[in-house]
Formats: structure tokens, sequence, C-alpha cells
């Protein structure tokens, strides 16, 4: 006989997992008592439960490994709808169990809202951002249901589950028994006749493009791909915010980034070709631009996704759906003996990335403040293999709208959900996932939503150096009330109720290391400094509080019903000033 929640804490250090994220409760108190027994899980206890997730989220997309996540119940659970939401939007695997009150006081079925102290139906609220969730409701149902939640997360299209476990059974007694090996999924295999389809088309084509994404990295092809795009010699390019690192980007033809806050070769390149190969990527609209009929319309269309949703949902026409593994794919792409003649493409290609600017003369001649378009230029020459995770807000889009990321370099942040306060936690986790320095950036408004995770990087002296971007407040909103709102400010910065703290304070409240950058003068002296500090720190950037994020696609006016008419990608400007 072994005690429920050391089953549980058995079971996934059998699945080889090797680190948890938790804040303790009352709730899921058996569950902690069990990992203080672990001799193969180290446990990290952060200081809000949406931190725990996040963190967890960073850890995977770093190592490919998933994480264990124990929150209690109530405001527990509730406390990290947020990172699993990330999980869920972005297709990252997590595990989540959550405590429960005893079985006997539970409200389910008694038209009562609460029966048990701090009692809510997690399950419930969170069966629309989860692959599956269960509440255990009799002990001997945990083998099979953990088997089958943890080959859930981890099969198709990946995502989060949860598992919540009353604390009556918490601490009961089951068989220690094998786990039921329960098959999930079928096999998603290629078959022969869409390889030949797709190399007829790309047989054809005199302009061929892939654009590749996130499920590069999902489907751990990230050496495969690289390995076919070396033998076909194809031009690749990603979207702006999401995928950034799953090609190579020394990669002889890399073409940069696609999308509303691309790069404008990249764009210029997407709209020339005559075929895409779109490859585990959702190409949402910041990808596409809001002119869907617009986007790349000289070109067939090639789409290869494991989630057959994602690929109906385009309103462009597809020429090609493929509904398989993308692994499969592109094991049978690098089996085949294939030459592409598209050596005028190639030369196109190379020529238009070579006029790709990163930086303009009004962010390198800025007086007074630094510019994060010149900073995150000059920050490549300082940096080696340093994984760099975001938040959003600018400290989002500049970085993977232009930073020139080195062979094998992660870059990454949370697209789908981008809730403020992601970059601090998601840095710790890749931190501890990976046992290296990494770079994180976080905005001076966002930092805030998980300020107390300074203590967390602190406690475990954990060589992260948070760049914190000092632009008064909410500046996508400024940007926002801007264009829409005759720029009304509101609720958006210190003139309008947004105040923020004395970070050099914060970090002396910390104990952490604290600098600064206040002009571009000062950026390469201090980078060259700063990055040698191989411990935690802080680095607070003084930037223009309304510099833009550009070039961007612009709209093209508005029509005679007062709609917004969207521009194509190549509809790309840059503001004078600021």
């Amino acid at each position: 006989m072994i005690k429920v929640s050391d089953y549980i804490i058995n079971f996934f250090e059998n699945k080889n997992i090797d680190t948890a994220f938790t804040v303790s409760g009352g709730g899921c108190i058996h569950l902690i008592d069990s990992l203080r027994k672990s001799n193969t899980i180290k446990t990290y206890c952060v200081h809000h439960e949406q931190s725990a997730l996040m963190a967890s989220e960073g850890y995977t997309r770093e190592t490919g490994k998933l994480a264990l996540n124990i929150v209690t119940t109530g405001p527990g659970g509730t406390n990290a709808i947020t990172g699993l939401l990330g999980m869920w939007l972005d297709s990252i695997p997590g595990i989540i169990i959550s405590g429960q009150v005893p079985s006997s006081q539970l409200s389910k079925g008694t038209g009562c809202r609460q029966i048990g102290d701090q009692e809510f139906d997690i399950i419930k609220t969170v069966e629309s951002c989860s692959k599956y969730s269960s509440m255990i409701t009799n002990s001997s149902d945990l083998p099979k249901e953990l088997e089958k939640a943890y080959k859930i997360a981890t099969s198709g299209r990946p995502g989060p589950v949860w598992i919540d476990v009353p604390l009556d059974i918490q601490g009961s007694f089951i068989e220690d028994v094998s786990e039921n090996e329960e098959s999930i999924e079928t096999s998603n295999l290629v078959d022969n006749s869409e390889i030949l389809e797709l190399l007829k088309l790309l047989g054809v084509s005199k302009k061929p493009l892939m654009i590749v994404g996130n499920g590069i990295r999902l489907a751990d092809s990230y050496e495969l791909l690289n390995e076919c795009l070396t033998k076909l010699n194809i031009p690749v390019v990603t979207g702006p915010h999401s995928g950034v690192d799953s090609v190579d980007n020394s990669y002889k033809y890399y073409s940069g980034r696609i999308g509303i806050l691309g790069q404008i070769t990249s764009n210029q390149i997407v709209q020339e070709a005559d075929l895409l190969i779109i490859i585990g990527s959702r190409c949402p609209v910041k990808m596409t631009g809001y002119n869907i009929k617009e986007f790349s319309p000289n070109s067939k269309k090639i789409v290869i996704d494991i989630d057959e949703h994602e690929i109906s949902k385009h309103k462009f026409n597809i020429d090609l759906k493929i509904n398989k593994d993308l692994k499969s794919v592109l094991e049978n792409l690098v089996s085949i003996e294939f030459d592409l003649s598209i050596q005028d493409w190639r030369n196109y290609v190379l020529e238009t990335r070579s006029k790709q600017i990163y930086y303009y003369p009004k962010h390198f001649n800025m007086q007074n403040y630094m510019s994060m378009y010149y900073f995150t230029y000059m920050m490549k020459e300082f940096l080696s293999d340093q994984s760099i995770v975001t938040s959003n807000g600018t400290a989002h889009v500049v970085p993977l709208q232009m930073y020139r990321l080195n062979k094998n370099q992660r870059l990454f942040t949370n697209v789908g959900c981008a809730s403020m306060g992601y970059g601090l936690p998601a840095a710790i986790g890749a931190c501890i996932g990976s046992k290296k320095q990494v770079i994180c950036f976080e905005g001076d408004g966002s930092i805030m939503m998980n300020l107390q995770e300074l203590q967390t990087a602190k406690h475990h002296d954990l060589p992260i150096i948070i760049f914190i971007i000092n632009n008064d407040g909410y500046l996508s909103i400024k940007m926002t009330q801007e264009s829409f709102f005759e720029g009304k400010m509101f609720a958006s910065g210190s003139d309008s109720g947004v105040t923020l703290p004395n970070y050099q304070k914060i970090a002396q409240a910390f104990g952490i290391e604290y600098f600064s950058i206040k002009n571009n003068q000062e950026i390469k002296g201090k980078l060259k400094q700063i990055l040698k500090f191989d411990k935690l720190c802080i680095v607070e950037l003084f930037c223009h509080p309304n510099e833009k994020h550009e070039p961007k696609v612009m709209s093209k006016g508005i029509d005679s019903n007062g709609k917004i008419i969207p521009g194509s990608l190549t509809d790309m400007a840059i503001t004078e000033g600021f």
C-alpha cells in the first residue's frame, strides 16, 4: 500500500520529471509533504500561482521537458488560471495538480455555492483552457487518470492538463500498481501521396518560401528542419512574435520575420513568393496582415499542421492541406534527393535582405533617452548563447522584431495570452532549465504584476539579467490612445493614474545589484560591464516614453462606413518623430 500523494509524486518521478513549481497551501498539504520526501524532484517555491505556471512554461520551452505544478484549492487554483491560459494558447505541455477540500465538503450537486473552506469547482473553470481536466473522486481511478492526463499533455498538439485531488483522497492509501498503459492518440504520419503532391508543387515553383513557427520546437524538430533547409537551400521566414528561434538564424537564406510588426525586407519577400510552405505556424493576422486577400497574393499555399482546426481557420486559399505530424513530413523531405532550380530567387532574397535596416537615424540620434531599437541592435555584439525571455509590450515587440539571433540562441515570449508580468517568472524557469545566464526583458508597468518573484530569483541566486524598460507606464496603451483616441491619455502613464516605484530602491530592498542605462552613449560601455556580471541583477533602461513600435503596417484610411481599411504587408512606414 502507498499513500495517494506519494503515489502521485512517484508517478511523475517515473516519467523523468525532476522539477516542480509550487505555492503551498492547506488544500494540497499532503502533496507538499510528498514533494518534501522526493529524492529526484527539486521543488521551487514561488510567491504566486500564476508565476508557478509561467515558470513551468519557461522551463519547458527551454528544455523540452515537463515540470510539475502543485497548487492549493480555491484562490490557489484561480490564481493559476492566467498561467494555464498562456500554456493552452501557446500549446505548451504542463501538469497541474490542485488540492481540493475533503470529499464530504464538496458542494457539487447540493445547490450550495460553497460548503468546504476555500472550496471551488476548479475543474469546471479550467475545462476551456486545458486539454484534459478531472477531479479524482475515487482513489482507485488515480493510476488510470494520471496516465491518461500525462499522455494527453504530451501527444498530438501538446497542452496543459489539470487533476484535482480532494484532501481526504490525498491522504488515503491505494495499491502500488503499475500505470495503465493506455493509448490516447493514433499515429499521425504523413503518407506518400501527400509528399508527392508537395514535391510536385515545389518542383514547378520559381519562388518558394517556408514559413515556420513554434510547432517546430514543440515537435522536437529544430535540427531536422535545419537539415531540410540546408539540403534544399530554400528561403525561410518566421513570424515577428512566435517561433523566431525555430530556425537557425545564421542559415544563409534565413529571411527574417513577417507580419504587421515584422521586417520590411521579410514582408517584401513573402509578398513576392509563388509558393508558401507553412509548417508548424498558426499564421495569425499579425503575420498575414488584416487584409487577408493581399497576403502573398500570387502564391500557392501548402499548410502542414497537426491540428486540423488551425488549417481550416485560414481565410486564404490552400492548395494542399497536410493534417499530419510535421516531424514525419520533414523526415520524408530530408530522405529524398531533390534539387531546386531557384538560384535567381535565392539571389533576390539575399539582395533584398542585405537592405534590412535594424535601427533608423532617429533612434541613433536620440537625445536624453535610450532607444530600444538601437539598444537591441547593439546587444548582439555582447551576447553569445544566452536565452532571451521577454514579457509583453515594448519588451516583447522590439527584441522579437529586430534582435538578430546567434546560432542556437533561444528567444521567446508567450504570444497567445501575452500577459503582463510573464517575463520574470518565465525567465526563472528558463534559467533553472538551462543552468546558465538568461536575459529577461520586462516593462516598468509589466513587472509590477509579478514583482514578488524577484525574491524567488534572489533566493536561488539565479544568474538572470533583468532589463526593465522605463518608459513611464503602459506604452502600448499610450500608442493606442494616440492612434484612436486623439491622444487623450487615461490609465496608461504617470500623468493619467499609473505610477511606478523607484526600481533602484526596489533592487536594494531585495538585495539585488542595480545598474542603469540612461542614453545611447552609455549602451556599449554599460553592456560590456553588465554582461560580464554573471549574477542576478536589475538593469533599468531609461527609454523615450513615446518611442513607437515601427516600422509597422499602416492602414489605408477609413471607408465610407467608418471602418479602417487595412494595409497589406508592404504598406510599412516609419514616422519622423516620436
